[in-house]
């Protein structure tokens, strides 16, 4: 193992570390500033996501435009921090009213976020454009969706949407509220993976 790999394992454990041993800080700030909690949360950890993306394709850890990808990834951080207490209040007010099955609601808030939230049809696609922008220069959103690779990209995002994310994000809506938002940060690791391979399969 090389000592930049050591580093890069350092930094992940560090973060995880902070996680275990300030518990009631980390759930202290996320209740006072879940905006920048969500914003830092996604910067720091699917950053490092991109940073393994790389590593694994090069002998580098360090990707292009680093910090365009971190404040990218903070605003899906953003995001996330306002459709989760959205998508849990939708599922639980339509169940109220008897409009929608009371069992099992953390796989109905998945699935509608997933499904009908815009993670799926949003999220993951707005991060392909601006992978896209970051790799190859400015392209819009229509000449990203003319091209050959996008084809073979959309066809793993729908099947990881039901093999992964839906599982994945029922575990994630199982969890109380202060912890969800990480949750999802640690499995934005997992998207920027399971992107790349959907942009670079051959």
């Amino acid at each position: 193992m090389k000592p930049k790999d050591v580093l890069g394992i350092l930094y992940f454990a560090a973060v995880s570390a902070f996680l275990v041993f300030e518990t009631n800080l980390f759930i202290s700030l996320t209740k006072e500033y879940p905006y920048a909690m969500g914003f830092a949360k996604f910067a720091v950890l699917a950053t490092f996501g991109e940073c393994l993306k790389n590593r694994i394709a090069t002998p580098n850890w360090l990707p292009s435009k680093l910090a365009l990808r971190f404040l990218i990834w903070g605003v899906f951080g953003l995001w996330i921090s306002a459709v989760f207490p959205f998508v849990d209040g939708g599922v639980k007010a339509i169940t109220m009213s008897g409009l929608w099955l009371k069992t099992q609601p953390a796989f109905w808030m998945s699935a509608w976020i997933n499904l009908l939230g815009g993670y799926g049809f949003f999220m993951m696609f707005t991060h392909y454009w601006a992978d896209t922008i970051l790799t190859r220069g400015f392209q819009w959103p229509w000449q990203v969706l003319g091209r050959p690779e996008t084809t073979r990209w959309a066809k793993i995002v729908i099947v990881s949407l039901f093999l992964f994310w839906i599982p994945a994000h029922t575990f994630t809506f199982s969890l109380p509220p202060a912890w969800r938002v990480i949750c999802a940060a640690y499995l934005s690791i997992c998207l920027g993976l399971i992107l790349s391979f959907a942009a670079r399969r051959k």
